[in-house]
């Protein structure tokens, strides 16, 4: 519990810090999100859908490379932001972003990996999501601070949370237990494709996200801190 509070307190103090950070990745998903809401595919038929999807095939291909590209650096870029706000040298939100961008490629591998290892884990009842996001949560802070490679990220990662599995597991979980059950409202009350929802979706989704990636933050400087922690 105390550990769930202070990653809450931290992200609040600097809200405006981090809105800024996320703010171009939550720009850019709202838009792509009401550009294929706007579709109205269901109430088409397959002819029409496939007409309306093909005029806006370039708009839609420039918005997901740009959330990509912006998501992967924000996976970096946070962890820079968060040493930088705990330190005496202030980094700007764009100045952690481009660190991130700096090393996009071992992020981009890391991130599709990570994804596809938690997206299985929620095939699997869902549970084992939250275990494996949570154990393997860590790669973008030894990518960023330490240059380890991707498979090396991941194994320290795992190596750095065996002893708070268990305690990661329920925080993460709580966190992406949040996102998913707003995203389920949204779908069961009919307002997933309202732009109003899809603004609150992804500020709760980045408001959740935040203070995990800076509970995996600071797990990872109280073991470099205290390297007797993890022997």
């Amino acid at each position: 519990m105390q550990q769930f509070l202070s990653s809450i307190s931290f992200c609040l103090s600097n809200i405006g810090y981090l809105f800024i950070l996320c703010l171009p990745v939550m720009t850019l998903e709202i838009a792509l999100g009401s550009l294929i809401a706007s579709l109205d595919i269901q109430s088409s038929s397959d002819s029409a859908a496939l007409e309306a999807i093909g005029e806006i095939s370039a708009q839609v291909l420039i918005l997901v490379l740009a959330s990509l590209v912006f998501s992967v650096a924000l996976s970096g870029g946070c962890m820079a932001s968060f040493r930088s706000l705990s330190g005496d040298k202030l980094l700007s939100p764009y100045q952690a972003l481009f660190a991130g961008l700096k090393k996009f490629f071992p992020l981009l591998w890391s991130n599709i990996l990570h994804s596809i290892a938690y997206g299985l884990g929620f095939l699997m009842l869902i549970l084992p999501g939250f275990y494996l996001y949570g154990r393997l949560g860590l790669f973008p802070l030894f990518i960023m601070f330490e240059d380890k490679g991707v498979m090396d990220s991941f194994g320290e990662s795992w190596s750095l949370t065996e002893e708070v599995a268990t305690k990661l597991f329920a925080l993460t979980a709580v966190f992406m237990s949040i996102q998913l059950s707003f995203g389920f409202l949204g779908s069961i009350i009919g307002a997933d494709g309202a732009l109003w929802f899809l603004i609150a979706v992804t500020i709760i989704k980045y408001a959740t996200l935040m203070p995990l990636f800076y509970l995996f933050y600071s797990l990872y400087e109280s073991v470099k801190n205290n390297p007797e922690l993890r022997s």
